[in-house]
């Protein structure tokens, strides 16, 4: 822990030159008052503010600012640990009451939190990274992760061959980069933009151009190609009024071609129509009586001429 003494007009003033000074939050501040500032008497004697600020380390600042974080969401813990490895900081919470709701669904709240920490003391030139753990949750799940690919890494530092790790979320390129950061014998480049991000892991003994030479899988150097976005058209500008004058003016010298007249269709005849007298009367008339022949039918006359 250091300490550092400033003075100005007022007790305010030197707390507000000293925020500013090195970007210290509010409830970071710990200081002790050692002069308050006086008038004096007609101008003489006058005194300033002298206050004496503690500034702690930067791991301990963090693991201040996670401590004042648990008590407000209400979370209980037996302990806080932290370390400083290079520029990465390691804070554990040991004895969580809740750890279930601590970790979240797939680590998220857990996650969450570690990417709150990070931008709040995402301004120290000292600090690189600050990975959040709770009880060794966050280790044993790196190190069920770096199984499947530990057989991999061995056989780069055997054969020398370069390898393209498979496309992965940040968290977990993050895991791969510091598993190889304690392997002198390999290192670890990123290679692509965006989504399409892989991890290309070589031996420490070539170059970052020679590893991208060799690597196999996807070729790191070449990007994949992106869809255009399709632009929708433009909508055409609306016309100026002397335009619109001469469009309208067009409209009208054009001569309307008349329309088309169907032939009438010819009139039916309409069926006729005969009321229930008139079908009574036809249907009680008796049929027409035949007229008797009267002319008796003739005898044939037979020849009484004898001829001798």
């Amino acid at each position: 822990m250091n300490s550092i003494e400033r003075t100005g007009a007022s007790i305010e003033e030197v707390i507000r030159n000293y925020k500013k000074e090195f970007k210290v939050k509010e409830w970071e501040l710990r200081y002790d008052v050692i002069t308050r500032p006086s008038s004096g008497f007609l101008g003489l004697g006058r005194k300033k503010a002298k206050l004496r600020f503690h500034q702690d380390d930067l791991h301990v600042r963090i693991k201040h600012f996670v401590e004042k974080l648990l008590s407000e969401m209400g979370v209980g813990y037996s302990e806080l640990k932290s370390k400083t490895e290079g520029k990465t900081v390691y804070v554990d919470i040991i004895g969580c009451s809740d750890p279930g709701f601590m970790i979240g669904k797939n680590g998220n709240m857990l996650e969450t939190l570690q990417f709150l920490v990070n931008r709040i003391f995402e301004s120290e030139r000292k600090l690189e990274r600050v990975y959040l753990d709770l009880d060794g949750y966050r280790e044993r799940k790196e190190a069920q992760f770096l199984r499947q690919y530990i057989p991999q890494f061995k056989n780069v530092e055997k054969t020398g061959k370069t390898i393209t790790l498979p496309l992965m979320n940040p968290a977990d390129r993050r895991i791969i980069h510091k598993y190889i950061e304690r392997v002198k014998s390999l290192k670890t480049l990123t290679v692509g933009e965006g989504e399409t991000k892989r991890v290309v892991i070589f031996s420490s003994r070539l170059s970052e151009k020679d590893a991208l030479a060799g690597a196999d899988g996807a070729p790191a150097e070449t990007k994949e190609a992106k869809p255009r976005p399709q632009r929708s058209p433009k909508a055409a500008p609306p016309p100026t009024p002397k335009e619109a004058k001469e469009r309208h003016e067009a409209a009208q010298s054009k001569k309307p071609n008349p329309p088309r007249v169907r032939p009438a269709a010819k009139p039916q005849a309409a069926p006729e129509v005969q009321s229930e007298g008139t079908e009574h009367a036809q249907a009680a008339a008796p049929a027409p009586r035949k007229r008797p022949n009267r002319r008796p039918p003739r005898k044939k006359v037979e020849s009484t001429n004898d001829t001798p």
